[in-house]
């Protein structure tokens, strides 16, 4: 079921920069994983969607409602997108605020929440720590945590796995698998890797100068070039034909189909193709983590 709908969000900050024409909807239990370079609009969508900024044109409806910049309904959203907090205060006061924000301010319930939630980011007994002794990971976690707190219909993660040890991240993905299990939330966060989007996503949306130039499944087979004597007489459904010594097939079921390509033709050369969608993330897999 559609639980958010962004339609033609543009935030143009001149230069090429920004998010141009983004179109995308995430629907409930899906995890989307957002990805681009440095630059592409990744945060900028992210901001948007969380009310951070106001987009130039373009609409975004929650549940089939058209939100605004202060719509209540952003209370529901989970997000750690460049998290802030105040570093001359503790742990415990930082978290606190956030939940005084969405209106929880019984002391019991308050209590009981950060408890919980430092647990399950590993931040547990440190309460009293200010965070301006956190290390960078601690901060990580910290926003994460954060993002929980929130988290009730879907939450906005921009590079949660950056600083993380692979504790850290595998504490990540196993409680956002949990939650879109367990309560059919649904999720969208940013990353630089394809491997680890590829851990945790059902979907993926790649953005590349501020445009989406590919949104789908991550199960994209690589294409196999086979050049021929003669492909006249072999039928499309073996290979399709590129011309009278070329034919294309896909990964799936290679062997079967080469046995049945060589009763036809001889065969004089096998070529791999990059799968469609490495060739898109070439680049982004080659740039450092920030």
């Amino acid at each position: 079921m559609e639980l958010l709908k962004l339609e033609s969000i543009t935030k143009d900050y001149g230069n090429g920069k920004g998010l141009f024409d983004f179109s995308m909807n995430l629907n409930k239990g899906e995890i989307v994983g957002l990805i681009g370079i440095n630059g592409a609009g990744k945060t900028t969508l992210l901001d948007t969607v969380s009310g951070k900024i106001l987009a130039d044109s373009g609409e975004i409806f929650y549940d089939g409602e058209k939100i605004g910049i202060d719509s209540k309904c952003r209370k529901e959203f989970g997000i750690s997108v460049n998290p802030g907090f105040y570093d001359y205060l503790n742990t415990y006061e930082n978290l606190k605020a956030i939940l005084y924000l969405n209106g929880i301010s019984d002391k019991k319930i308050v209590n009981e929440k950060i408890k919980n939630v430092l647990k399950i980011v590993g931040l547990k007994n440190v309460e009293n720590k200010k965070i301006k002794e956190f290390s960078f990971g601690m901060k990580q976690r910290l926003g994460f945590a954060q993002a929980i707190l929130n988290s009730g219909s879907i939450m906005l993660l921009d590079e949660p796995f950056v600083g993380l040890d692979v504790n850290g991240r595998n504490m990540v993905k196993e409680y956002v698998k949990e939650m879109v299990e367990k309560n059919q939330m649904a999720v969208v966060f940013s990353d630089h890797n394809l491997d680890e989007v590829k851990a945790l996503c059902n979907r993926l949306v790649v953005i590349r100068n501020g445009r989406k130039i590919y949104d789908g499944n991550l199960d994209i087979k690589s294409s196999i070039i086979i050049k021929v004597k003669d492909s006249s007489g072999i039928d499309n459904s073996i290979a399709k034909k590129i011309d009278s010594t070329t034919v294309e097939v896909t990964e799936r079921n290679i062997n079967d189909k080469i046995k049945n390509i060589t009763k036809i033709t001889e065969i004089t050369r096998i070529e791999k193709v990059m799968n469609p969608l490495e060739k898109m993330l070439e680049v982004n897999n080659n740039v450092e983590n920030h």
